[in-house]
């Protein structure tokens, strides 16, 4: 049943995603990250700044989706919608804007040292995580240095 899986798989068109050149991607992703970096911090100062926030994050979302073949189980697409969704919470339910500034501080972080904590967070999801959920693995996951692209945690010690 897997090799029929896995010969399935092979034989799909690679995504647009896939087809992009490494630079291409590292500089979309930066990019879109970045600029949404500004808006959280222009809205540091101008709340309703906020609601562009979540347009663009909105657009982000769909490029991704498009990118990706429409497919949610892509990590780069889930962690855009989650993003999405804390962003739209951070925005709009009232009392909630301290998600709108640990995002910022999430955020700086992922763009400057390559650690991202949602991505961490969104790691260890049970469709997500290739091992069970420990406490060595949730110590992994925090403690793996900083990496460029997809998170993956250090492997476990022997």
């Amino acid at each position: 049943m897997n090799t029929k899986r896995a010969a399935e798989e092979a034989s799909k068109p690679a995504s647009i995603w896939e087809r992009m050149t490494r630079s291409s991607r590292k500089r979309i992703i930066w990019s879109l990250w970045f600029i949404t970096w500004v808006a959280l911090m222009i809205g540091f100062f101008y709340r309703d700044f906020y609601d562009y926030v979540v347009v663009f994050t909105a657009v982000h979302l769909l490029l991704f989706l498009f990118f990706f073949g429409f497919q949610l189980k892509a990590f780069p697409v889930q962690l855009r919608i989650v993003y999405l969704i804390w962003v739209v919470v951070g925005t709009y339910v009232p009392h909630m804007v301290i998600l709108m500034y640990i995002t910022t501080i999430g955020l700086a972080s992922n763009l400057f040292i390559n650690y991202c904590p949602l991505a961490r967070m969104m790691y260890l999801l049970p469709w997500n995580r290739e091992e069970p959920l420990s406490f060595g693995l949730l110590k992994r996951v925090v403690l793996t240095p900083p990496m460029p692209g997809q998170f993956k945690p250090t492997s476990p010690a022997r």
